[in-house]
């Protein structure tokens, strides 16, 4: 590896072996490891914008748990038989009504149950829980204070209307609720996981940068600086970011793609210490080898 070098050829040569992984720990300045902790992050960020971008429902229960306890076997028997087309729910032929300490779900037919409040907040007055289906829109208010008035779609080829159970309403509504209000959920989620790639690789780097740069004091290593030992975890991190990035466009799952850079980062350091000790020498020694 060369210092005239463009600093990315340099990283990623860095990163394809462990032996590589200790000998370019002194090729990197702060600047350039700030850009490349933000690249690496930016990097597994991208399965899962496209990951998030391909959602079509929303867990229900999550936002609404306490309504979503509401629905019963005979509330679901009465939608089984319902259908919406053209954005409207069709077959509403007789109202149906559960109402229980305050709380209600229902099929209005005779527009029995008003709502009240705005956007984000509406509810039917005088209930703290409801799931109220009428024949524009479906009302879902919870009394954590969140309620919204849903449309029903007129592609229903998409978002068919098929209700045999339980599930069947809470993926439903959860369908109409995430396609809603996508514009806004959308960027809020991502966010919200960026934040969290961010604070598990701060954690991580500064956790395994420590420790290894606590090693200059035993002398079992010839890591000498912070910044040597922080470099050597940026580049142990390059190759394991890759296969999570790849498993994100397969299958995505957030807690797995940061078990595969976390665990694959500590393997590479585990690695790079076994063939070389840490130690210049142990350099020289992986060479002659190969």
């Amino acid at each position: 590896m060369k210092k005239s070098e463009p600093f990315l050829m340099q990283y990623f040569k860095s990163i394809i072996t462990p032996t590589n992984v200790f000998k370019g720990k002194n090729l990197l300045t702060w600047p350039k490891m700030i850009f490349l902790f933000i690249f690496l992050i930016a990097c597994m960020m991208m399965p899962t914008s496209i990951q998030m971008a391909k959602l079509t429902t929303f867990p229900f229960e999550f936002l609404f748990p306490r309504t979503a306890e509401l629905i019963t076997d005979n509330f679901v028997e009465a939608l089984s038989s319902k259908q919406v087309k053209d954005g409207k729910l069709v077959g509403i032929d007789s109202q149906y009504t559960e109402e229980t300490d305050g709380n209600v779900i229902a099929i209005d037919n005779d527009n029995k149950y008003q709502m009240t409040g705005e956007n984000q907040t509406f509810s039917i007055k005088g209930y703290a829980n409801a799931i109220v289906f009428k024949e524009d829109y479906a009302i879902i208010a919870e009394e954590n204070g969140f309620g919204f008035q849903l449309y029903y779609p007129k592609n229903e080829e998409k978002y068919p209307f098929k209700i045999e159970n339980k599930e069947d309403v809470l993926q439903y509504i959860g369908t109409l609720w995430y396609v809603q209000n996508k514009a806004f959920l959308l960027p809020i989620l991502l966010l919200l996981l960026a934040g969290v790639y961010i604070a598990m690789n701060v954690l991580q780097f500064l956790f395994m940068s420590l420790v290894l740069w606590l090693t200059k004091k035993s002398n079992i290593t010839d890591i000498r600086t912070f910044k040597e030992a922080a470099t050597i975890v940026l580049n142990a991190a390059g190759l394991p970011t890759i296969l999570a990035i790849i498993y994100g466009f397969i299958q995505f799952d957030v807690a797995t793609l940061i078990m595969i850079q976390g665990l694959g980062t500590v393997l590479m350091i585990a690695f790079a210490f076994f063939r070389t000790g840490f130690k210049e020498k142990g350099l020289k020694a992986d060479s002659d080898k190969a």
